[in-house]
């Protein structure tokens, strides 16, 4: 639900935000006793409003994620997956809120180019229109398949449903449940989560799908 903290623990997740208790590790280090330099390297975030100056064109927003010159190739690459190549030489601010924020997925493209290991994205749906929402499924997917870490936060549960291997509901900061996601996106703990009634669809593929009762 909106306000239980999810932002707040991905960007803890990913060493954004202090702890006050317990550790995040990935590769055997400590996340937030390395620099941001290291975790650049190998954490690709997206966040919900990415803050970045909005003069700049859309090609120097999505080349802030390069380490290297070299780079420029894998620039245009991630422009052209999300649509933007074409808009390339524009100021971020001339677009729309849903591709603007399909820059901020182009700059964690380039950034797993380089070798992040870690895709993280805050409320991926938010502003993407429908089409868009169908192709960063098949591209988390793929990025999953690939061998990548993918965390994303979420109160989009038809997303979530397409995408989770496994699921973490929270419910004002603490966790309600956890596990396989065909457990936790069923209907007792969304009910109890959101506080109104659900049902579940079938899909043609088979895939379980739960709705809020109208």
């Amino acid at each position: 639900p909106n306000g239980s903290g999810k932002s707040t623990l991905l960007r803890a997740a990913c060493g954004l935000q202090s702890l006050a208790a317990g550790r995040v590790s990935l590769a055997g280090q400590v996340v937030h006793a390395c620099s941001s330099a290291w975790r650049a390297s190998r954490i690709a975030f997206v966040a919900q409003r990415p803050a970045v100056p909005p003069a700049l064109s859309v090609r120097e927003v999505v080349g802030l994620a390069c380490l290297r010159r070299t780079d420029a190739a894998a620039v245009r690459s991630a422009l052209e997956e999300v649509g933007l190549l074409d808009r390339a030489g524009e100021p971020l601010d001339h677009l729309s809120e849903g591709q603007r924020h399909r820059a901020a997925l182009a700059r964690a493209l380039v950034q797993l180019h380089a070798g992040c290991s870690v895709l993280a994205v805050d409320e991926p749906t938010a502003s993407l229109d429908p089409a868009w929402s169908a192709r960063l499924v098949q591209r988390l997917r793929q990025a999953a398949r690939e061998g990548l870490t993918v965390v994303l936060a979420t109160h989009d549960l038809v997303f979530a449903a397409a995408c989770a291997d496994r699921a973490v509901l929270l419910r004002q900061g603490s966790v309600q449940a956890e596990g396989p996601a065909s457990e936790v996106l069923a209907e007792g703990p969304l009910q109890q989560a959101f506080g109104t009634p659900f049902e579940p669809f079938t899909r043609q593929d088979g895939r379980g799908v739960i709705v809020p009762r109208w």
